[in-house]
């Protein structure tokens, strides 16, 4: 594969070009992860030090007691951003599940449905979490 570079001061945000001779699989999958991609990372507090996350390590976020929390590979960090404002910045493969949380759907591991329509996520890190009816066709629809 070759990379190149080139620079123009006319634009406003960074424009990436894949050229190849067809569109596969491979193609499609590194054009979604170039869509998704988001350099800015998340300020994670925890027992006094802070930790950059990179949104593509977040298994999830969550709302609890009144704070924001991210779960990682690396355990849990304490964010100062709200839900909502943490949802604008995040990218195309998170999607809210509830309204206290927001899920990357790259670390999901399975989905469990059961005839009440209610969906039970299994992700990464041995972390469950249920989708609330209201938010269920929109996951359906994102996922499905």
């Amino acid at each position: 594969m070759r990379v190149d570079f080139y620079q123009d001061t006319k634009l406003d945000e960074p424009r990436v070009v894949v050229q190849a001779r067809s569109l596969s699989p491979e193609i499609e999958e590194l054009m979604g992860m170039i869509a998704g991609f988001s350099a800015s990372p998340l300020s994670g507090y925890s027992e006094g030090s802070v930790t950059r996350l990179f949104k593509d390590t977040v298994i999830r976020i969550y709302a609890k007691d009144k704070r924001v929390y991210a779960d990682t590979a690396d355990g849990t960090f304490l964010i100062k951003n709200t839900l909502y404002q943490l949802e604008e910045g995040l990218p195309d493969n998170f999607i809210r599940i509830s309204n206290s949380e927001i899920v990357n759907v790259n670390r999901i591991i399975r989905l469990d449905m059961n005839l009440a329509g209610r969906i039970r996520m299994h992700m990464e890190g041995g972390i469950e979490s249920y989708v609330s009816r209201r938010y269920v066709p929109k996951v359906k629809e994102a996922l499905l």
